[in-house]
């Protein structure tokens, strides 16, 4: 007979990390949520896998698992979730950016007999007491943390993590893409390019930070697209891409270069989402995962027009050769969105988020609340 379960508030309840058994068992939960496009043994494949990549070994990704501190054989898993180590910008006061860490948190999950019982936020909870603790007695390890609600807002902002800004623009991909014809200046992004392409986004973006806030009581942080960042996102892409299809995706995105401002590209990267399989096509997506003006000031909206032109233009060809029904790029800032509802060949819908994937964020800094922070590139690279 198993003993009864505990109180969510009962003081016995703690923090521990997964057994290799009790991660194999919590998998095999969520398979059926988050792995339904795989069987058990190819799901349970692709999670070993995940912990493998760069951003996630050596310590980057973390499992964790509310139980009780009997530590025996027949401790429960009442929750689980990982945190992820993620590289990141805050702006000082002083104008100075700071590179800390902060943490995703990710698989958030309660076996279905014991949901509605409070072990979920207890668990969020302590790790946030965790995280906080680490970014006292280590300033910028643990400065803000950062989770993608998939339950709506409200549930995650009661335990500290406020939402924010959660748009993207939806671009329709026709069931026969106009031939994209050849441009001298937009060439498809491969996998050799993307290690200077990323150092040069982090340059930018820890200038864009350094800049003042829109208002003087803000502090701006931001996520780093950093090579390894990218590469998790990449790496998810094609363990699904090879499973479906047996091959792996080689363009990782496209960049375009104005020729009357070659130091003022334009470039997006992306990945494909194919939950849907070769069947249910509706679900499969391309995600604009980053997209970057090199210099805002010294380019057009007629140049800007052009350059997301072509850009979904082969964003829509890869779209249709990979089985991806649309293509969806995260909170586009007010120029882009203005620039693509202004155009005549691009078919786009601006959404507005309330249920999917609210970005949220909960802050550990000394002096620092979510409700004080401006976030800065706020796109899918940092999701998780």
């Amino acid at each position: 007979m198993l003993p009864p379960l505990p109180d969510s508030s009962c003081p016995s309840l703690i923090l521990a990390h997964p057994t290799p058994q009790e991660q194999r068992r919590t998998w095999l939960q969520t398979q059926p949520s988050w792995g339904s496009s795989y069987p058990i043994d190819t799901y349970l494949e692709r999670e070993q896998y995940l912990l493998s990549v760069p951003l996630a070994r050596d310590g980057g990704i973390t499992p964790w698992i509310l139980t009780t501190n009997a530590f025996d054989s027949t401790r429960p898993v009442l929750a689980s979730c990982e945190t992820l180590r993620k590289p990141a910008l805050v702006r000082l006061a002083n104008g100075s950016v700071c590179h800390v860490v902060a943490h995703g948190i990710a698989s958030v999950f309660t076996y279905p007999h014991l949901r509605r019982r409070g072990y979920a936020a207890r668990m969020l909870s302590l790790i946030a007491q965790h995280l906080a603790q680490c970014e006292a007695s280590s300033p910028g390890t643990a400065s803000f943390s950062v989770l993608f609600s998939d339950i709506g807002p409200l549930y995650y902002a009661a335990l500290g993590w406020k939402p924010f800004e959660s748009t993207h623009l939806t671009f329709a991909v026709p069931e026969r893409p106009l031939a994209n014809q050849p441009s001298p200046h937009l060439r498809t992004i491969l996998a050799h390019d993307l290690p200077a392409l990323a150092e040069r986004d982090v340059e930018l973006l820890g200038r864009r930070i350094a800049l003042p806030p829109a208002h003087p009581s803000k502090t701006r942080v931001a996520l780093a697209p950093t090579l390894e960042a990218l590469q998790w996102h990449f790496a998810r892409e094609a363990f699904m891409s090879n499973y479906l299809f047996s091959a792996v995706p080689k363009v990782h995105g496209a960049l375009y270069t104005p020729p009357e401002s070659p130091h003022a590209r334009i470039w997006a990267l992306w990945t494909r989402l194919q939950n849907g399989g070769k069947e249910h096509l509706d679900k499969n997506v391309i995600d604009i995962i980053r997209f970057v003006v090199e210099d805002q000031d010294a380019i057009s909206d007629a140049q800007l027009s052009t350059a997301i032109n072509l850009i979904v233009l082969e964003a829509q060809a890869q779209a249709s050769q990979w089985l991806c029904s649309k293509i969806i790029m995260w909170n586009p800032d007010a120029r882009l969105k203005a620039v693509v509802e202004a155009s005549k060949h691009l078919d786009s819908t601006f959404v507005v988020r309330q249920h999917d994937s609210i970005t949220s964020l909960c802050c550990f800094s000394k002096g620092l609340s979510a409700a004080d922070v401006e976030w800065v590139a706020n796109e899918k690279f940092e999701w998780c």
